[in-house]
């Protein structure tokens, strides 16, 4: 028999010389042997098998964060279990409320109008006889059936007419009726105080881009060009520069800022490749209160610093050297840290192969578990400290002394040494939640909010110029502001459009902004509720 070759694999070596050995002496051990070690390959080829499999799916989830941490050994371990490369479905978390939550689900469209259709047989109906006696069957009852019903938007064009009186006897002049609708918003153009909501709301919080509005607007019989609906887009902005402007001095009277950036490209012929990288920076103050969006040119820190000059709060940010000479000066505010940015770059380095970071991820995952605890018992300030000093004091202790082991081992510029370098940096400002109840352990509120500028990057790209971001950044003020007091934007846009039309005086403007406007719109319906029951109780 030739020799075989030999191999530097171990592992090739080894089946080698089980094969040569099967062939001198047939022996049931050997069996066992090989079979254990084909298992042993077996298990390897399902570990990568997984691996690729989970970064194939990545381009597609939304965030790495929602990916549950040691998903990945879950499936390892369900193919060890099983002995297939099939793993086992995850096992809902008993902790897990956002699951539970789902297992009721809220029925919908309680307060939509509802039409009812009633289908019933008359006593004298042949099909209501019963079949035995000849009897009318009684009526038991009846069941229902519900459908959405979905009715195209239309638009209409009010046409005011004007009439006009003067004296046949004498000379006294003429005389024409007042108008009994609102003045136009835009002076010279067709649009209304609706037609202008439904375009920025579109924009802004839907991402259209213009031309898709205009397609829209074709449908409906309209026939409008971009260039009308973008002069449209920017004059309806100036209406809320002064409300957007009132937003930022509530802006600065809240104990906490939480800050927030994203890119957003802008048009620039002047630029070299004609786009130009801007930025669009969200504030929100004491987590939510009050929301200010601000469109930059560049990623300057002078930007966020001239927002925040004056402000002696708590600031909370991902670390963004920036904003540093802030914290420098005498009666400066306090940085908070963001926890959702260290644990992060432990999520990457795992993705990447590197396991060690498995026990920093569990770790977050506990101290997020309290948060969760927290809010479904809907915690104040006082109980949620002391739930923290209590139980993620110890879990943090833990955190800290995991990433100090790594941080000897890891090298600086692998993943997993850029998440601990970042984490030792922005260490005392990642605890400083720990000794606050009013403090988040993340931005995580500003992230969600920000994903409406994300949307909009993504369906058009870039701003058409740099006062084209300054406008939508007033419009995203005003809606986002509107989404946290749960005000419906459009009606808001298309109400205070029409009494700003009317000349609303400016020393009112606070009528204006949109928690009062809420707040003034609900005392108004639960007025009108209430007289309208008095009135059924007396007739």
């Amino acid at each position: 028999m030739a020799p075989r070759k030999t191999n530097t694999n171990p592992d090739i070596a080894k089946v080698n010389d089980i094969k040569e050995r099967i062939e001198k002496q047939l022996d049931a051990e050997l069996f066992v042997e090989t079979a254990g070690l084909l298992e042993e390959q077996r298990g390897e080829v399902a570990r990568l098998k997984a691996q690729v499999r989970w970064l194939e799916g990545k381009p597609y989830r939304p965030s790495a964060e929602k990916v549950p941490e040691g998903q990945l050994a879950l499936e390892l371990l369900g193919m060890a279990k099983n002995g297939s490369d099939k793993p086992d479905a995850p096992q809902p978390d008993d902790n897990d409320t956002k699951n539970k939550s789902k297992t009721k689900r809220k029925r919908r469209g309680r307060d939509l109008p509802r039409e009812v259709i009633e289908s019933r047989l008359d006593k004298d109906d042949d099909a209501r006889q019963c079949e035995c006696c000849t009897k009318p069957m009684a009526e038991l009852g009846f069941d229902i059936q519900e459908r959405f019903f979905h009715q195209p938007a239309t638009v209409t064009i009010i046409e005011e007419r004007f009439y006009k009186y003067a004296c046949s006897s004498c000379d006294g002049g003429v005389f024409s009726c007042p108008p009994r609708i609102d003045p136009k918003p835009i002076p010279g153009s067709m649009a209304s105080g609706s037609m202008l909501a439904f375009l920025v709301t579109s924009k802004v919080l839907d991402g259209l881009p213009i031309e898709r509005v205009a397609k829209q607007l074709q449908r409906f019989g309209v026939d409008l060009s971009t260039s009308t609906l973008n002069d449209w887009f920017g004059r309806t902005a100036s209406f809320f520069v002064k409300i957007q402007e009132r937003l930022l001095q509530e802006l600065k009277e809240s104990q906490l800022i939480s800050l927030d950036d994203s890119p957003l490209p802008v048009l620039n012929r002047k630029h070299l490749k004609n786009i130009q990288k801007g930025r669009q920076w969200l504030y929100i103050g004491d987590k939510s209160k009050v929301i200010y969006c601000e469109f930059t040119e560049d990623w300057k820190g002078s930007h966020p610093r001239l927002v925040l000059e004056g402000f002696s709060g708590d600031v909370q940010g991902d670390g963004y050297a920036g904003i540093n000479p802030l914290f420098k000066k005498e009666h400066s505010p306090r940085r908070v840290g963001c926890n959702d940015h260290a644990r992060r770059k432990f999520v990457k380095a795992l993705e990447q192969g590197d396991t060690r970071a498995q026990k920093v991820i569990d770790l977050y995952r506990v101290l997020y578990m309290v948060e969760r605890k927290a809010r479904k018992k809907q915690m104040g300030m006082a109980e949620l400290l002391a739930l923290r000093q209590k139980e993620s004091v110890p879990i943090w202790e833990q955190l800290e002394a995991e990433v100090n082991r790594l941080q000897s081992n890891a090298g600086k510029k692998s993943p997993l040494g850029k998440a601990v370098t970042y984490f030792v940096r922005q260490g005392p400002t990642l605890r400083v939640f720990l000794k606050d109840g009013f403090l988040p352990i993340s931005n995580a509120h500003v992230e969600r909010q920000i994903r409406t500028v994300a949307l909009f990057r993504k369906n058009s790209l870039f701003v058409g110029s740099l006062d084209a971001g300054k406008r939508y950044a007033t419009l995203l003020t005003v809606m986002l502001n509107c989404l946290l007091v749960g005000a419906n934007p459009y009606e808001y846009i298309a109400d205070v459009i029409g009494k700003i039309a009317c000349d609303w005086p400016a020393s009112d403007i606070d009528a204006l902004l949109p928690r009062q406007w809420q707040a003034a719109r609900k005392l108004a319906e639960e007025q009108t509720t209430g007289d309208a029951t008095v009135v059924a109780a007396i007739d």
